[in-house]
C-alpha cells in the first residue's frame, strides 16, 4: 500500500509528520513514476480513478478539525493534498507520454489498491487488465 493509500486509509497510522519531508516526497514521487511506466494502459485508467478517489477524501477532510487532527493535522493534509497532486502531474504526463486520456470507470475501484497492488481478479477484468 503506498504512503498516499495508507495515510486516507489509516489516518491513525500514518504517523505525524513522517514522510513528508521534501525528501521523502521526491523518493516517493519517483517510485511512484517507475509504478506508472510499467503499468499498462488499462492500469493507468484504474490508477487515474484511484487518485481521483484518494484526492475526494483528502478534500473531504478539509475544513473538519476532527478528521484532520486524525490525519495528523493541518499541515500534515496540506502535504497529503500536496503530494497527491504531484502524482496527479506525474500520472497526467504518462497518459499524454502514450496519448490516453483518461476514461470513465469501467469498474469498481478498491481504496486501499493502487492500479501494480490489485488483488482481485475481478476487478482486474473489469478494468481490462486481465481478459474477461
Amino acid at each position: 500500500m503506498s504512503f498516499l493509500s495508507e495515510a486516507v486509509q489509516h489516518p491513525q497510522g500514518a504517523g505525524g509528520a513522517a514522510g513528508l519531508s521534501e525528501g521523502a516526497i521526491k523518493c516517493q514521487a519517483g517510485c511512484y513514476r517507475e509504478n506508472l511506466v510499467r503499468c499498462s494502459d488499462p492500469m493507468l485508467q484504474y490508477e487515474w480513478a484511484w487518485l481521483q478517489q484518494q484526492q475526494r477524501v483528502l478534500r473531504d477532510f478539509q475544513g473538519q478539525p476532527e478528521m484532520m487532527a486524525r490525519l495528523g493535522g493541518e499541515q500534515r493534509l496540506n502535504g497529503l493534498v500536496s503530494q497527491s497532486v504531484l502524482f496527479q502531474l506525474l500520472l497526467q504526463n504518462e497518459f499524454a507520454r502514450r496519448g490516453l486520456e483518461p476514461r470513465e470507470s469501467p469498474g469498481p475501484v478498491v481504496a486501499a489498491e493502487e492500479a501494480w497492488e490489485i488483488t482481485s481478479v475481478q476487478v482486474k477484468r473489469e478494468w481490462g487488465i486481465l481478459p474477461r
